[in-house]
């Protein structure tokens, strides 16, 4: 399947947003050559009657219990075959418009950098703007600050993808930010300054959901690749673990010093095995 670019949406039981999803890469596919895969993970909902009601446009798709988030891009990105670059998309996020993706990976070509992201906006359960996502210039060290990639608006070529391996399976929340992580010690990452993707924001996303979880996952990965662990995390991390707790009216740069002492033993200093990140 030898596509100019693949997307890949994994999705489960996203059944009033995913609609929105398909039809967000079938406006792109007008101006782009995009081989669109759909991994559904088993929804019980409304998905698989949409998913039937596009797949003139899906290149493969797929309905059944799979290993997460991670795994259903990676079998997606398989089935996809030789498209030259990649992409995901959730199914609750969309794309700017309808030239979003023609833009990235016009600047891919003639750029030559095998990884690329724009900006990109958030939106809400209307698909109304909301805000922007902090994106920033390309630094490597700063990677290990704060992830300042958008997921939707990222694109990586096969090569990358081949050359840096799969996402990681066990990851539940920074899937992406782990990924990034990976590519950056590699490659160098080409920055559009346009708009390429939108990130749903709303009350149920796994995000607002499983913080805790997100704050685990991003301590043990930022301990693996780069051997420290900024304080602002454990400052969220334990904030996360007492939301409704006095420690959230005091100003940020004095918990900063009175953490501080107790850093370590606040971020547990686990580090993670080798094939946990």
């Amino acid at each position: 399947m030898d596509k100019k670019v693949g997307i890949v949406i994994p999705s489960l039981n996203q059944g009033t947003y995913i609609e929105a999803a398909l039809r967000s890469v079938i406006a792109n596919q007008r101006h782009t050559d995009i081989a669109l895969a759909v991994m559904d993970a088993g929804s019980k909902d409304q998905t698989l009657s949409i998913i039937k009601k596009y797949e003139a446009h899906i290149s493969y798709w797929r309905s059944a219990p799979d290993g997460g988030q991670a795994a259903a891009i990676n079998s997606g990105i398989q089935a996809l075959g030789g498209c030259k670059y990649l992409m995901w998309l959730n199914a609750d996020d969309v794309y700017e418009d309808e030239y979003a993706v023609k833009r990235i990976v016009d600047f891919a070509d003639s750029s030559g950098f095998q990884v690329c992201y724009g900006r990109s906006h958030f939106i809400d359960e209307n698909g109304k703007v909301t805000g922007e996502y902090p994106v920033e210039a390309f630094d490597r060290a700063a990677l290990g600050h704060r992830c300042y990639l958008s997921q939707p608006s990222v694109l990586f070529s096969r090569s990358a993808y081949e050359q840096t391996g799969a996402l990681n399976e066990r990851l539940r929340m920074c899937l992406d930010y782990e990924y990034w992580i990976r590519l950056a010690q590699t490659y160098t990452f080409g920055m559009l300054e346009e708009y390429i993707g939108a990130t749903r924001m709303y009350a149920q996303t796994k995000t607002a959901t499983m913080q805790a979880v997100h704050i685990d996952e991003a301590v043990r990965i930022l301990q693996q690749y780069y051997g420290r662990v900024p304080m602002h995390w454990a400052v969220t991390k334990i904030l996360a673990k007492y939301p409704a707790g006095f420690l959230h009216r005091i100003p940020k740069r004095l918990l900063f010093a009175l953490l501080y002492p107790w850093k370590q033993r606040i971020l547990k200093d686990g580090r993670m095995g080798k094939n946990d990140a």
